[in-house]
């Protein structure tokens, strides 16, 4: 393989011209490649809806989502299939194992829904399929807010809506805070009886004038005419003027019973933004769509807006996502130049300016050949690219280094630098191959992360591992072209007298401790060894816990209000704006974004309301952002029968709560029972927790009108007769829609009666015109109160109930997952109960499994490649032994910085210091096997000793270059270069910290002992041989 060597010197101009042109793609690809606010992770939901009016939760389980459940649970790669069902409503949640080809998954379902359809009740509504991802989520939400009306605040609303959705990224805009529009019939209950109009008439009257009637064409002989018969409704005249009832004597109108206004529909929805009514967007983005260039575009709209809007209003954009991910962005590319800076200062320091241009090169050479290789797979820049640039960039001038080194040392030795490169490449040819191959096996398990934490976290080890790749091509054949031409003439590295003495020095000095390590090397490791059982035995006594990712000092938390009774819209608007007006008298709020209602994503039981709450800039508070969470939390202590959960957004993979347990059962009841009992345990017995919630919803009163169908069809009145007049009396009975001029959607007219009438009570002065005259609704029907629940939930064919909870120390979830479980084992819940732990708990647990299958796969890869290099078991474990010194590093560097053990960062680290560390023992042992093959006839441990003293300078050089590049963050300081800022404690910090610190001590340690224990680890079997040679003699 070392011909490409041979080949890439002697066509030295193609190779340089292939150099520029990926320094020159690579520069229009960075120019080129969207900058992403997060990674579009694909979510494995599809969700199937369903909307019959008026059908009871119970009703909605029973004949919409029982059918759709039986049908769909027989789909292939369906993980989980959850329904749950509402007044009026019922939604089938399917969730299929991550990765599974989504598209086929949405044609599934389609057929499935279209076979079932006929199962369902005619008068339901078709099922609507949604696919969601991350960009199904709001990345922005633009308030209109003032003192004007609602009408025209829903008026600019809606013009804004339209200029907002014709930006190519943007896929909707939902409206919150806006009533829907209707053409309103206020009916003299009077009147209608004394005309003897019933709903029916009315209904029918508005229908039939409200046709679209084809008069055709008359064709002359002298011309061609269109014939138009206008009946449309068009304004509420037209409405008025309708005849619903024709006598001998008269001709009855709309207009005649009934006062016709277009107003507003009965408010549900309130939205509210720091203490105003507002009226508000919630921008959803297309698939794959840039967040970030979405949002300078809508910015650049709202300018010209804003020209158009009355002085009484104004804007106000809260939840921009965009705005933080930004920062991170432009903060860690202020990072990495920082960090190239610093390596940069060390590879100068020790190696000379002309031998530090070659390797200082390769830095951006293989950030833009990543560049390029990322824009080629169309994919996107992010803050995890970023920091997969800067964990890289400390390990893609390690085969530079190497070979520039090597090249200097024979250049001193008399060889012209053509001869000098030549050989350095060829001879570090396969320990740079190994070593690197190596660095990326460890990569190429993670690449293959399963699961929701695994499709955000890729973007990372295959940023990395493109890096490294970038690397291999420019250490093994750029550097010996561009060292044949512009290298030293004369070694770099032994010219100043003070930099060889200071090198020089330490080898000596190193040289002189190696021995005494070579000559007893049993003693050497079982001190090595107790050391390293000492560290693992303090981390079992004073480590800090386990997290599932990166505590990071959040910048915003999602509310979620609940209420438990039969609260009307303004009750539930009054305790919103309770809950508001505390959260914007706490320290360190920057901006409350409160409604009324659920969204699609986060409805639940007794949830009347939710939202988010901003944190202030840190310029702007002197608390930190976990502080202000806490005072949130207590916040609303004080407000009976009112929850508010405030979960704090810490970014990265995202759950309810850390701590979920789903319970199953075959009967609502029981089900209902067992969760009674965990919670209460939770709440009781367990101590520790906060955000306690169950998603049982606790019983409402609803009034059930029974009709005596005997009587009623004596009378000859039906079901529907009567369901239509009860509607009269709460959300108006819909009789037909037009569309005005003036909107952009159809308007509902609907009839009912006045606001005075509309009583519970009132239903019993209600009459119906029958076969014998006017009749009292009262003689045939009774309106009974019931108890009633708000929702009822079904997963995998089975009722469930969940209850969930955070901890107060987020490093004891585990812990306090294992006491509930422990518990849950001996705890009686009833018969038939089953259980599991769903969530951050379930996703945990698979991140772990699959760290100790990542870190075992690549183990054996790195084994399978060291084998093929050194051929020998012995050598190729004592190199993988830096893997098990390393992971003791890394616990030394939590115990000393005090930092709990990240599932996630810190299992992350311990693979890719595997892939890391072995580089050291490469390098260092076939140094050692090449002085062996020359020279056979010398002591092996002079051998050893020579090549720990040859390779020193490189062995330390790589390490202190990975080093040096996280040092910063390992230190929790972020060296913005760009901004020139020097910040403690950013986001950044928060995000990696555990990272760097991980592999910063890791790798240090790692190299320390590394240089301790492996000669003595070459040198024992020679030593015990000579032992035994010894023994033998002595004993014959």
């Amino acid at each position: 393989m070392t011909k490409i060597i041979d080949f890439a010197l002697s066509k030295a101009k193609t190779t340089i011209m292939i150099a520029l042109m990926v320094i020159v793609a690579g520069s229009y690809a960075r120019q080129e490649i969207p900058v992403a606010a997060a990674p579009n992770v694909q979510l494995p939901f599809i969700s199937v809806s369903v909307f019959l009016d008026g059908a009871s939760p119970s009703d909605t389980s029973r004949l919409i989502a029982r059918p759709l459940e039986n049908r769909l649970k027989t789909i292939t790669g369906v993980k989980n299939i959850r329904s749950t069902s509402s007044l009026s409503f019922a939604r089938i949640f399917l969730e299929f194992e991550v990765g599974f080809d989504m598209d086929q998954a949405l044609v599934d379902i389609k057929q499935g829904v279209e076979e079932t359809k006929y199962e369902l009740p005619l008068e339901a509504e078709d099922p609507q399929i949604s696919e969601y991802s991350e960009a199904s989520f709001p990345i922005m939400n633009i308030s209109i807010v003032g003192s004007s009306s609602i009408r025209q605040k829903v008026f600019y609303a809606k013009e804004l809506k339209d200029q907002v959705e014709a930006i190519e990224e943007i896929l909707q805009a939902n409206l919150a805070g806006a009533p829907d529009e209707v053409l309103e019939g206020v009916i003299n209950k009077s009147k209608m009886e004394s005309y003897g109009v019933t709903l029916s008439d009315i209904y029918y009257s508005v229908a039939n004038n409200n046709l679209i009637i084809p008069g055709g064409t008359q064709d002359t002989g002298k011309g061609s005419f269109n014939i138009e018969v206008p009946s449309i409704i068009e304004t509420a005249q037209d409405v008025y003027s309708i005849p619903i009832k024709v006598t001998k004597d008269a001709i009855v109108t709309l207009g005649d019973i009934a006062t016709v206004k277009r107003t507003f529909k009965d408010f549900t929805s309130y939205a509210r933004v720091n203490g105003e009514d507002a009226v508000t967007l919630e921008l959803t983005l297309r698939e794959s769509a840039n967040a970030i260039d979405a949002s300078n575009a809508i910015r650049a709209k709202l300018v010209e807006f804003k020209k158009d809007l009355p002085e009484n209003l104004r804007i106000v954009i809260t939840d921009d996502d965009t705005i933080w991910a930004s920062e991170m962005v432009t903060e860690l590319n202020g990072n990495i130049i920082a960090a190239v800076i610093l390596i940069m200062v060390l590879v100068i320091a020790s190696m000379g300016i002309r031998v530090s241009m070659l390797v200082g090169l390769s830095i951006p050479f293989c950030f833009l050949m990543t560049y390029l290789i990322l824009y080629m797979l169309d994919m996107e820049v992010n803050f995890l690219v970023m920091m997969g640039l800067l964990l890289g960039m400390g390990m893609l001038i390690d085969g530079a280094i190497v070979i520039t080194e090597y090249a200097d040392k024979k250049i001193a030795e008399g060889l012209s630098r053509i001869e000098g490169y030549t050989l350095a490449a060829k001879r570090m040819f396969y320990p740079i191959l190994a070593s690197t191959g190596t660095t990326m096996a460890a990569f190429i398990p993670i690449i293959f992360w399963p699961g929701f934490t695994g499709q955000f976290m890729r973007y990372l080890p295959i940023t990395v591992f493109f890096v490294l790749l970038s690397s291999l091509f420019y250490s093994l054949v750029v550097i010996p072209v561009l060292g044949s031409y512009f290298g030293q003439r004369e070694s770099s590295l032994n010219k100043d007298e003070n930099r060889e003495s200071v090198f020089k020095r330490l080898t000596e000095s190193y040289g002189k401790r190696i021995e005494n390590f070579v000559k007893n090397p049993i003693e050497t490791i079982i001190a090595v060894v107790s050391i390293l059982f000492l560290i693992i035995l303090s981390y079992s006594y004073f480590g800090k816990g386990t997290v599932y990712f990166a505590i990071v000092d959040p910048v915003k938390a999602d509310i979620s209000i609940k209420a438990r009774g039969n609260y009307s819209a303004l009750e539930t608007k009054e305790i919103i704006e309770n809950i508001e007006k505390k959260f914007l008298e706490t320290e360190g709020v920057g901006s409350v974004y409160l409604r009324a209602g659920t969204e699609w994503w986060n409805s639940g039981a007794d949830k009347i309301g939710g939202g988010y709450v901003e944190v202030a800039l840190p310029s702007e508070r002197t608390i930190s952002g976990l502080e202000v969470m806490s005072l949130l939390s207590n916040s609303t202590d004080d407000l009976p029968g009112i929850f508010v959960d405030v979960q704090a957004d810490l970014g990265g993979p995202s759950f309810d709560v850390p701590i979920e347990l789903s319970v199953y059962g075959d009967t609502e009841e029981s089900v209902n029972d067992a969760i009674d009992i965990v919670e209460s345990y939770i709440r009781n017995q367990m101590d520790g927790l906060t955000n306690i919630s169950s998603s049982k919803s606790y019983p409402s009163v609803e009034w059930s009108v029974e009709v005596d169908k005997q009587k009623a069809a004596q009378l000859g009145v039906s079901v529907g007769d009567v369901g239509a007049l009860v509607q009269m009396l709460t959300n108006g009975f819909k009789v037909g829609e037009y569309r005005p001029d003036d909107a952009k959607d159809e308007v509902e007219i609907r009839a009912r009666f006045p606001e005075s009438d509309r009583t519970i009570t009132g239903i019993n002065d209600l009459n119906v015109t029958t076969l014998k005259g006017l009749v009292p609704v009262s003689s045939f029907i009774k309106v009974i109160p019931k108890e009633n629940r708000l929702t009822v939930n079904r997963k995998n064919g089975k009722y469930f109930q969940e209850v969930g909870a955070a901890t107060i120390d987020e490093s004891k979830v585990s812990e306090k997952v294992q006491e509930l479980e422990d518990w849950i084992k001996t705890a009686d819940l009833g018969k038939n109960i089953s259980y599991g732990f769903t969530g951050m708990a379930e996703e945990t647990e698979d991140v772990n499994k699959f760290m100790i299958s990542a870190g075992i796969t690549a183990i054996f890869i790195m084994l399978v490649m060291l084998l093929t290099q050194f051929n020998s078991f012995y050598q190729s474990f004592i190199i993988l032994s830096s893997v098990t010194i390393s992971f003791v590093g890394v616990l030394l560097g939590l115990l000393i910085t005090g930092k709990p053990f990240s599932t996630t960062m810190t299992g992350l680290s311990i693979v890719t210091l595997a892939g890391i560390v072995v580089n050291n023992n490469i390098v260092l042992i076939d140094t050692f096997n090449k002085l062996k093959e020359e020279s056979p006839h010398f002591e092996k441990s002079i051998h050893i000793i020579n090549a720990c003293k040859q390779r020193l300078r490189p062995i330390l050089l790589t390490s202190l270059t990975t080093i040096f590049g996280l040092l910063p963050l390992a230190m929790g300081i972020s060296l913005d270069i760009v901004s020139r800022d020097i910040l403690v404690g950013s986001r950044i910090v928060d995000w990696w910290s555990n990272l760097a610190v991980s592999i910063v001590f890791g790798l240090g340690f790692s190299t320390f002992i590394t240089l301790i224990l492996t000669p003595a680890v070459l040198a024992l079997p020679y030593a015990l041989r000579k032992d035994f040679n010894k023994f033998y003699k002595t004993t014959n």
